[in-house]
């Protein structure tokens, strides 16, 4: 990413955040906390941020990442990945968790991991949301990993999670072979 960040940059933010995460929008909380964990450049952690939330971005990759703090006043940007958020910790908890894009990047070893580490994140009545796709034939298979829905579904309930919506698009992008599979996740209570 950081190699072409401002291309990835570009792309990015050339869709809106509804087109993106068409399920999310009926979930987001009217005021709160919001981690938009592998924020990229900014455009998800800027449109919480407008609808009135403290948001935290966390990006791992130099380059977004100050793509992203120069174009987002009032964010905090973190370097950070899952499966652990170690620097997060201390920022509380949060009424909203993102992580888009993010899971097809997690070796399936860490996949419950992460799922841990977002549920322990969560305020109480906090939700989670999820995009992912299945890796493409041509891509680096020790950088993108296939997470069927049974085995997010699996992780998400050894977190403590329930799934309360999920649903599957295109790419908001117009990449034709890509599917993207959302989910919302809460605590079971």
């Amino acid at each position: 990413y950081d190699r072409d960040a401002a291309g990835f940059a570009a792309r990015y933010d050339s869709v809106n955040f509804a087109a993106v995460h068409p399920l999310l929008g009926c979930y987001l909380p009217a005021r709160g906390a919001a981690l938009d964990i592998g924020a990229g450049s900014g455009r998800d952690a800027r449109a919480l941020a407008a609808h009135g939330l403290d948001v935290i971005a966390v990006e791992p990759a130099i380059g977004l990442r100050s793509i992203g703090a120069a174009s987002a006043s009032g964010i905090r940007w973190i370097d950070d990945r899952l499966p652990n958020l170690a620097r997060i910790a201390d920022f509380g908890r949060f009424d909203l968790v993102l992580c888009s894009a993010v899971l097809m990047l997690i070796p399936p070893t860490d996949l419950t991991k992460s799922f841990v580490t977002m549920a322990q994140l969560l305020a109480p009545g906090g939700r989670i949301g999820i995009n992912v796709r299945q890796p493409m034939a041509g891509e680096p298979v020790d950088i993108f990993f296939a997470h069927s829905d049974d085995e997010i579904l699996a992780a998400a309930a050894a977190a403590g999670l329930v799934c309360l919506d999920r649903a599957e698009a295109g790419d908001a992008l117009g990449r034709e072979p890509y599917r993207w599979r959302s989910f919302i996740f809460e605590h079971i209570r």
